[in-house]
């Protein structure tokens, strides 16, 4: 492994676009863990100016809708973007994963499989939600099918994730999800507390 936590035990946590990867992190935290947001951290890159100019070199442009358009219509700008962002995610996630003292790290990153980050973490866990709720799902989001279907033809099919992932977590309601995030909690504590 190439994250170190002082003596922590590091999770990688994902799934696709709308799967519930951001309420597994709120329940992961609610019970005890310590979370670490790739997306959050994209957030606070976007703030960077330096970051900003390289993006703008790339694109041609800094706002984030016409990004969000051309990168996920353009292979070799999708690529382009990921090649200067993702070695800046990794580092501030080492950062963050330094300051932190819990037992049980949880860091969600939405392409971990895809990115080969996988084999920086002890442990991973996919988060794949019932297709039955995806309409309300994107009505929430105010996307279309035809737009969340662009959007995630870059990323591994759910079925491949859950192949991969070490666990899945099914997420049909978030009672659901609340009930494996805490599950797994428990396990992972019992196990902790054996020498």
């Amino acid at each position: 492994m190439s994250f170190h936590v002082k003596t922590g035990f590091v999770v990688g946590l994902t799934g696709s676009m709308l799967s519930g990867k951001s309420t597994a992190l709120a329940y992961f935290k609610a019970c005890g863990a310590g979370i670490i947001s790739c997306d959050e951290i994209v957030r606070t890159l976007y703030a960077r100016p330096a970051v900003l100019a390289q993006i703008k070199k790339h694109l041609g442009t800094t706002d984030k809708a016409q990004i969000a358009q051309i990168v996920f219509k353009n292979k070799g700008k999708r690529i382009a973007l990921e090649k200067l962002l993702h070695p800046l995610i990794l580092k501030e996630v080492k950062v963050q994963l330094k300051a932190l003292v819990h037992s049980l790290v949880v860091v969600e990153a939405p392409l971990l499989f895809e990115a080969g980050w996988e084999k920086y973490m002890d442990l991973t866990v996919a988060v794949l939600a019932d297709s039955k709720t995806l309409p309300a799902r994107l009505k929430g989001r105010k996307m279309t099918q035809a737009e969340f279907a662009r959007r995630t033809a870059y990323q591994l099919p759910d079925l491949q994730k859950a192949a991969r992932a070490d666990v899945v977590f099914f997420h049909a309601t978030k009672a659901q999800l609340k009930q494996s995030v805490t599950r797994f909690c428990h396990a992972f504590n019992l196990l902790h507390t054996v020498k």
